[in-house]
Formats: structure tokens, sequence, C-alpha cells
């Protein structure tokens, strides 16, 4: 079996994350940790949940992204990842379990995302945040610094080089 990696993914609401992990699993069959995944089995909404609810998603996705690093898989943590703070919590249970990790931020400009933000309240193709989930991600975004060793990644990119060069397979 190849050696297990965690892909953490960070970047803003409707950058391309998902589209890029849903890459990954078709291609590779990585397994996947997902604060939306918890969301969505439990009928949650983000704008209604209550801390406790908050708790409970993230706890949980945490413990899938555990679990399925410790059966020797390599996971996509696709979660926004949106503070410092979140992508090191990934980092300690990629280090526990004694896995590599590497930070890929997908890096679409403000103005993109909220323009994909708003062609989605029309086609409904994935989950719509509401104005003010908008606003508090934005807000929250801490853009990953050098000594994080980001791995970057934006729909420009020739996809078959990129991850010729950046996958461990």
């Amino acid at each position: 079996m190849n050696k297990a990696t965690l892909y953490i993914l960070t970047g803003l609401p409707y950058s391309g994350k998902t589209t890029l992990t849903n890459e990954l699993v078709k291609r590779f069959k990585f397994k996947t940790a997902s604060v939306d995944d918890v969301m969505d089995e439990r009928g949650l909404d983000s704008d209604a949940m209550t801390q406790e609810d908050w708790n409970y998603v993230y706890s949980e996705a945490y413990e899938r992204l555990e679990n399925n690093l410790k059966a020797g898989y390599s996971v996509v943590f696709d979660m926004g990842n949106l503070k410092r703070s979140e992508r090191n919590n990934a980092r300690k249970i990629a280090q526990k379990v004694g896995v590599d990790h590497k930070l890929i931020y997908i890096n679409t400009p403000v103005d993109e995302t909220r323009k994909r933000w708003t062609q989605n309240e029309t086609t409904k193709n994935r989950g719509q945040l509401s104005d003010r989930g908008m606003q508090v991600a934005l807000s929250q975004f801490q853009e990953p610094t050098s000594d994080e060793n980001t791995i970057l990644y934006n729909q420009g990119m020739d996809l078959d080089s990129w991850i010729k060069e950046n996958i461990i397979v």
C-alpha cells in the first residue's frame, strides 16, 4: 500500500476546493473528510446552527479524517480551513497518526468567488451560503503564510501537470 498523505485544502467559498477534491477522489480513490458532508447528512443549515451543532460537525469531520488516515488511506480534507488554527488542527492529526500532510491553497480572487456565489443563487449547483455566511467566511479567511509550505493551485493551471508535480500516489 502507498504511504497515506493528508491533503488539507484551503481557500474562499466557491474557490474550487470541492471541484479539486472530486477530481482527486476520481483519479486516486482518496477518501474525504468534510464538514459540509456531515452537515448535509444531519440536514443542518449553517445559518441556523447552534454552537453545539458546530462542535458536533467539526468533531465528526476530524474523527473521520483521523480514522481514514489510521486505516492507511490518503485523505483530502475539504472544509474550508479558513483559519490557520483549523489547518493546524488537521496537521496535528496527521502528525499524531504519523502521515505526511500538504496544504493546498486554492487561490481564487475574491471577485471571482463572489461571481460564482451569485451565479450559484440561480444554478444551485452546490449548497448556497447566505449573504451573512459569505461575509463571515470572507472576514475569517487567513491566507496561508510562507511558513505553511503551501502548494498553490488555481483553475488557470493545467491540472494534469499540477497533479504530476504535487500529488503523491
